[in-house]
């Protein structure tokens, strides 16, 4: 698994996971934020396969989310 996009903001990631999910790509996130610290610290990241690494960048390279 790579990690491909890491953000603080949560509408990122689920825009991002949408866009994954539609092109047909498992992707999973991983929510790192620290809830005891109203979610100032921390961040989400979202990995993939190693196989469909190069295409999920692209994917949100078009899209304009990195």
């Amino acid at each position: 698994m790579e990690t491909i996009f890491i953000s603080v903001s949560e509408l990122k990631v689920m825009t991002a996971m949408h866009l994954l999910k539609e092109a047909g790509i498992t992707a999973h996130h991983i929510n790192k934020m620290d809830s005891a610290h109203a979610n100032i610290f921390g961040e989400i990241q979202i990995i993939v396969h190693k196989e469909d690494e190069d295409k999920a960048r692209v994917i949100l390279q078009e899209a304009e989310i990195i």
